[in-house]
C-alpha cells in the first residue's frame, strides 16, 4: 500500500504519493503517547518574533506600500508554537480548532513515515498562551481536528499494512477529559488515501476523503458508519443549516441535504492543482472558497453565482511564485482571513454585503491554514508550527466623547497641546510632550516617548513594540506620566527614567511586559493592577 501524505510543499498543503514506510511504529506500541510535562512543553512556546504587526496596504497603481493614514486593524503576534519533534522527525502543522480556552492543533509528517500529533494550547491568560498537553500518534498522519461536545474528531491517513485496514483514509473519535487529550481513539476506515475534512451536525458527523474518496455520514453516539457517497477528488467540507457542502478539486461545490445526503445543487468553481488541500467557509448566504492559484472565490450558496473574486496577493518579498497560493479561508463575523502561502494572510471585512480587502499580514514562512475565533487568528505554517495573532480590542470602555483619530502613522503631541482621540488604530510611534488621551484599541509598532511634563492616558487596550528588537527606537520610555485604564502589552523594554510615574486607574487594569523593565531613581507606580510576568516588582 502506497502512502499519500498531507505535506507542505511549495504550493502549501499537498497530498504527495510516495513509497510505504518500513518504520514499524518507531518502536512504540501505544496508540497515543501523551506528554503533559509543562517545562518541556513550554520550551516550544517561542516569543522571539512576538510584537506588533502591520497590516500592509498596497497601492493599486504602483503595487508599493502606502502609509497615507493610520491603520484601523491593531494586532500583535503573541507567540509561535514550534512543531513537535519525535524520534528526530519534525512534524508539520496542518489544522486548528478552538473550544473555549483550548486550541487544538493537528500535525502530520512529510515523507514516507506515518506520524502525527495533536497539541492543546491554553489561552485562558490571553497574553501568555501555554502548551498544556502534546499527543504523538505513531503510524498516523492527522490532517483535520474538530471539537464537539467533549470529543475530538480527527481525520487523516493511517499505515494500512501495519494496522490491517482496507485503506489509509480514516476518521476517528477521541474522548476528552475536561477538554484534554486521552490515550485512545475509535477509528473508522474510509475509502481513499487520506481523510481531508470533517463536519458535525446534531446527532451525526461527516467526513470526506481525497483521491478515490467519499463523503461519509456517521452516528456520533455509536460511531457507526451509516452512508458513503463516492465523489471525485474531495478537498474540504462544511456544515451550514441543514446542508453539507463539499469542495471538489475538479472544479465544483456540491450541496447535500444533511439528513439524507441527497444532492441539492452543484455549481462550478475554479479547477485546482491535483491533490491540493483547500478549505471553505460561510458568510451569510455565500460560501468562500480557497482556489489555489486562482485566489479566493465568493459564491452564492443557493444559486452558485459568483459574487466576487480576488487574486492571490503578491508576496512582500521575492518568493518562488509556486508558494504564493490561496490555501485556506476562515470567517469570523464580518471579517474573513485568507491564507496565501508565502504571501501571508489577507484580511477582508464585509460592508453592505460586499467583501472588502483591508490589507495583508506579512508573516514569515508559508501560511497554509488559518482559523479565527474571537479576537484570535491562528495560522498553521507546516514546519514553522503555529502562529498566534491577537487583535488589540476593547469592549467595556465608553469612548464616545472623544474624536476619532484620523491622523498619520506618527502621533506627535507638542508642548502646549492637549489632544484626545478614540479609535481602533495602528501607529508607527508616539511622542508626547504635553497631554494625550487615547480611548479604544491601539497598536504601536515602534517606540513611545513620554517626555518630562508629558501625560499620556490610555483607556482601553494597547500593544507596543517588538520582543526581538535591540533598537532603542522600539523602547517604551517614560519621563513623565503614563496613566492606564485597561490592558497594556509591551513586547520590548519599558524604561522608567528618574521621576517617571506609572498610574493604574480603576480596579481591573493589567500590564504585560515581555522585555526588560528599568526603574531609575524616584519612580512611582500606583494603583491596582495585574502584572502578568511580575516585571514591575
Amino acid at each position: 500500500m502506497k502512502k499519500i501524505v498531507l505535506t507542505l510543499s511549495l504550493c502549501g498543503l499537498f497530498l504527495i504519493q510516495s513509497c510505504q514506510s518500513d518504520d514499524n511504529a518507531l518502536g512504540e506500541d501505544e496508540k497515543v503517547i501523551l506528554n503533559s510535562n509543562s517545562e518541556s512543553l513550554n520550551n516550544r512556546i517561542d516569543h522571539s518574533g512576538s510584537g506588533v504587526l502591520d497590516l500592509v496596504v498596497s497601492s493599486s497603481i504602483s503595487g508599493k506600500t502606502i502609509e497615507t493614514e493610520a491603520g484601523t486593524f491593531p494586532m500583535s503576534l503573541l507567540a509561535e508554537v514550534t512543531p513537535p519533534i519525535y524520534n528526530g522527525r519534525t512534524l508539520m502543522a496542518t489544522h486548528v480548532d478552538v473550544k473555549d480556552n483550548y486550541v487544538y492543533v493537528s500535525y502530520n509528517t512529510q515523507g514516507e513515515t506515518y506520524l502525527g500529533g495533536i497539541d492543546v494550547i491554553d489561552i485562558s491568560t490571553p497574553n501568555n498562551p501555554k502548551l498544556v498537553v502534546q499527543a504523538i500518534l505513531p503510524n498516523v498522519d492527522i490532517s483535520t481536528v474538530l471539537f464537539d461536545n467533549g470529543k475530538l474528531y480527527i481525520s487523516g491517513a493511517i499505515d494500512a499494512d501495519l494496522n490491517e485496514v482496507s485503506s489509509p483514509a480514516f476518521v476517528a473519535q477521541m474522548p476528552l477529559q475536561s477538554g484534554l487529550l486521552t490515550k485512545d481513539y475509535i477509528l473508522n476506515s474510509l475509502t481513499g488515501y487520506v481523510g481531508t475534512g470533517l463536519a458535525v451536525a446534531d446527532s451525526k458527523y461527516y467526513a470526506v476523503s481525497g483521491n478515490n474518496g467519499v463523503i461519509a455520514k456517521l452516528d456520533k453516539s455509536t460511531n457507526v458508519l451509516e452512508t458513503t457517497i463516492p465523489v471525485d477528488d474531495l478537498r474540504a467540507m462544511g456544515h451550514i443549516g441543514n446542508k453539507i457542502v463539499v469542495l471538489s478539486g475538479t472544479g465544483s461545490v456540491k450541496v447535500y441535504n444533511a439528513g439524507t445526503l441527497s444532492l441539492e445543487t452543484s455549481f462550478k468553481v475554479s479547477v485546482d492543482v491535483a491533490d491540493a488541500k483547500r478549505t471553505i467557509d460561510f458568510q451569510g448566504n455565500n460560501v468562500l472558497v480557497s482556489q489555489g492559484y486562482s485566489g479566493l472565490g465568493v459564491y452564492n450558496l443557493n444559486t452558485g453565482a459568483i459574487q466576487q473574486s480576488f487574486t492571490v496577493p503578491k508576496a512582500a518579498i521575492d518568493e518562488d511564485s509556486s508558494d504564493v497560493v490561496t490555501n485556506a479561508v476562515s470567517v469570523n463575523g464580518d471579517y474573513a482571513y485568507v491564507a496565501n502561502g508565502a504571501a501571508g494572510i489577507s484580511v477582508f471585512k464585509t460592508a453592505d454585503g460586499i467583501l472588502n480587502l483591508l490589507g495583508t499580514i506579512d508573516l514569515s514562512g508559508s501560511s497554509n491554514y488559518v482559523k479565527s475565533v474571537g479576537d484570535y487568528i491562528y495560522v498553521a505554517s507546516g514546519n514553522g508550527g503555529l502562529k498566534i495573532i491577537k487583535k488589540v480590542s476593547v469592549s467595556s470602555i465608553d469612548c464616545s466623547n472623544f474624536a476619532i483619530y484620523k491622523g498619520g502613522q506618527w502621533l506627535n503631541v507638542n508642548s502646549g497641546d492637549s489632544l484626545s482621540y478614540q479609535g481602533n488604530t495602528s501607529l508607527q510611534g508616539i511622542n508626547v510632550n504635553q497631554n494625550l488621551t487615547f480611548c479604544g484599541s491601539l497598536a504601536v509598532k515602534q517606540g513611545i516617548n513620554i517626555n518630562s511634563g508629558g501625560v499620556f492616558t490610555m483607556k482601553g487596550s494597547m500593544a507596543q513594540g517588538n520582543y526581538n528588537s535591540n533598537s532603542n527606537n522600539f523602547n517604551f520610555n517614560i519621563n513623565g506620566t503614563f496613566k492606564v485604564e485597561g490592558s497594556i502589552v509591551i513586547y520590548g523594554n519599558l524604561i522608567m527614567n528618574s521621576g517617571a510615574k506609572l498610574e493604574f486607574l480603576g480596579s481591573n487594569s493589567e500590564i504585560t511586559v515581555y522585555g526588560k523593565v528599568t526603574k531609575n531613581n524616584g519612580v512611582s507606580i500606583i494603583g491596582t493592577y495585574k502584572d502578568t510576568f511580575n516585571k514591575l516588582k
